[in-house]
């Protein structure tokens, strides 16, 4: 940049101006977005400067600060006047030590120039992927209930760029009433997020939670497995026999065939069972592997189950299959056998509001049909590796033992567990039905019109 002078203007001089002395410099024109004007050829448009001064000296000691303006806010692309010099320093004082490219950076992520979701947008569109590829399963579901607490939290009304590894650790780590297993699951699911944020919609460049390691989260301590003792399943069993007859083939299939739960009961239909051969096939499309699987060498009393209770076709699982198994739960914890009558013909409704029924269904072990099963089968025959064939874990005795079978019982108890046969009830006593809209109004219901 050439700035020349200092000159007098001599005309200023005689009219006794105070500021008769001036300097020469020139500098880009620009446009009202800060660009720099150009003619046709591509050259840009320079524009004339010629600042005043009240004395030689003071226009002498000028020049350095302008240039100093010109080096710091740029090329001729930019204003570099006085008064965006002031504007630069004002700015570099708000933000302290941090270089202004990138307080840039965070302005642009707030007002971005199209249209930008925010997590709590781009969770629901991963929920839409998921069930497209997967279907509405428990994974799904572990995806929306984990997730959607995450989301709930904060973190939805803010973009992912935003989101750091600390945030999401510091977030995991103080989940109220949490059990550390359940912190490492959350994060899990978060990490699956926004691995699908980074590979699949590549809306940003690293997941924030991947670097987290289950060191860095609260030590998880391994719990005794938990089962329904013998004298249960037995009460348990008979129970739905005399209270809910439609639920008995569904509660044999896991508890005496050791079918997972969650993963496959849901779509489990009469047609996968085959009394002929004895054996019991999981299609591709249902089992949890993925794989169709064969299940044979099952106890004798299965088939006598199978034989007393199986439909004739469709799916096991009834419907309304939540409200009518926590009601079997709730019968079979009761040992009054009178009393557990008397509140069988109760609306499912209102059993379960009784502070007995919600205490029979806490106390319910997780996974507990397909842990009695291998408990009791693995001390009935000795051989994990027997048990781990009908679970489908392919000979993992390990796993077994690690995740599924309870200690501390006899070979006695699994050969009685697996002697239970089925007796029939003649007249189940079921429920009574709450009468509802006209049918209740013509019965009187005070209730009704309230």
């Amino acid at each position: 940049m050439e700035i020349t002078g200092p000159f007098l203007d001599r005309t200023k001089k005689r009219n006794k101006q105070p500021a008769c002395w001036f300097l020469r410099f020139s500098t880009p024109k620009l446009n009202p977005d800060g660009t720099a004007v150009l003619q046709g050829a591509g050259k840009t448009v320079r524009q004339r400067h010629r600042p005043y001064y009240e004395s030689k000296a003071k226009a002498a000691a000028d020049i350095p600060s302008i240039r100093e303006q010109h080096e710091q806010t740029g090329s001729g692309q930019f204003l570099f006047d006085r008064q965006a010099a002031a504007d630069y320093e004002s700015a570099r004082k708000m933000v302290g030590g941090v270089p202004l490219i990138e307080v840039a950076k965070f302005w642009r992520l707030h007002h971005p120039d199209k249209p930008k979701r925010k997590l709590a947008e781009l969770f629901q569109a991963f929920l839409a992927d998921v069930k497209v590829r997967h279907g509405e399963g428990r994974h799904w579901s572990d995806l929306k209930s984990r997730g959607g607490i995450f989301i709930t939290a904060g973190f939805g009304g803010r973009y992912a760029e935003t989101v750091t590894r600390q945030e999401v650790l510091a977030y995991v780590k103080e989940l109220p009433a949490a059990a550390p297993r359940t912190k490492r699951n959350h994060k899990t699911v978060i990490c699956e997020f926004f691995n699908w944020l980074v590979q699949e919609v590549h809306e940003i460049a690293a997941n924030p939670a991947a670097g987290i390691k289950k060191r860095m989260l609260p030590k998880e301590t391994k719990k005794e497995i938990e089962f329904l003792p013998l004298d249960y399943v037995t009460r348990y069993l008979r129970a739905a026999e005399r209270y809910a007859p439609e639920l008995v083939a569904h509660e044999v299939v896991q508890l005496v065939a050791g079918v997972r739960a969650d993963d496959e009961m849901a779509e489990f239909e009469v047609g996968f069972v085959f009394p002929q051969t004895k054996e019991v096939v999981i299609p591709a499309s249902v089992a949890k592997t993925e794989k169709r699987e064969v299940i044979d060498g099952l106890e004798e009393n299965f088939w006598g189950w199978w034989s007393a209770y199986a439909p004739k076709e469709g799916r096991l699982r009834p419907k309304n299959y939540g409200p009518r198994w926590d009601r079997v739960r709730v019968l079979a914890a009761l040992a009054d056998q009178t009393k557990a009558d008397e509140l069988a013909r109760l609306p499912i409704k209102h059993l379960l509001r009784l502070p007995e029924a919600k205490a029979a269904l806490r106390q319910w072990p997780w996974n507990a049909r397909r842990r009695t099963f291998c408990t009791y089968h693995v001390a009935k025959h000795q051989s994990a590796a027997k048990t781990a064939l009908i679970m489908r874990h392919r000979g993992s005795a390990y796993t077994l033992h690690n995740s599924y079978r309870g200690l501390g019982v006899t070979q006695e108890k699994g050969d009685e567990y697996f002697g239970i046969m089925p007796a029939p009830v003649a007249s189940p006593i079921l429920p009574s039905i709450v009468p509802r809209g006209i049918v209740r109004l013509q019965r009187g219901d005070p209730a009704a019109t309230g």
